[in-house]
This record gives structure tokens, sequence and C-alpha cells, in this order.
């Protein structure tokens, strides 16, 4: 897992884009979530939630925790871009007084 903030993404001559978080990668898909509640756990089924290729969070608005594998290792807020690698058990819970709302791309490699 890697956090990076809004200033670490290349801005080049259009602004922010998200092409250096993962060089050698596009997305595939990706949606839109807004979790009203304060601590909502995302992926919160039974077993792990994986994926067999990285996924990238960007927080749009909320704060909250980064959980892998289990365990809580870092803290989010909006601003915020989170890469999951491949194969890490991952959930993002929402500590925050308002809505937590992201988008989220899963990446695939460029052939």
């Amino acid at each position: 897992m890697r956090k990076l903030s809004f200033a670490d993404l290349d801005t080049g001559d259009q602004g922010p884009r998200f092409t250096n978080v993962l060089p050698g990668h596009v997305t595939d898909r990706g949606g839109f979530r807004i979790y009203p509640d304060r601590n909502h756990r995302t992926h919160d089924g039974p077993g792990r939630h994986t994926h067999p290729i990285p996924e990238v969070f960007y927080i749009v608005q909320g704060q909250g925790e980064i959980e892998i594998e289990g365990e809580v290792v870092d803290k989010f807020e909006a601003g915020d871009a989170i890469l999951i690698e491949p194969e890490e058990d991952h959930h993002l819970i929402s500590r925050g007084e308002g809505p937590l709302a992201f988008v989220w791309m899963h990446l695939e490699p460029v052939e």
C-alpha cells in the first residue's frame, strides 16, 4: 500500500494526473462511491478482499483509516490517493463526521 497526496501527482500541462501513480498501468475500470455512515468498512463481507491487479482510491470527501491484511496501517483524508498492491486484503474505514466519498480504479498493465 502506498499513499500519495494530490501534490504528489504529475501536474503536466493540464493539471494533476494519475499517470505517475503506477507507471506502466492504465485504468481498466472504476467507479464512484459514497458511504454516509461513520465507521463504515468497505468490502465488509466474510473473508479477504483482494484483486489480482492494483487498485487506486482517490478520496474526494471525508477521512478515515486504511486497513491492510487486518491491521490499520495509516489514515487518509480528502485529497489522498491510495494505491493498493495486487493481492493485498484492503478496506477503508470511514471515521469522519460527514460522508466518505471516493473514486476507485482497477489498473491493468500496458501491453
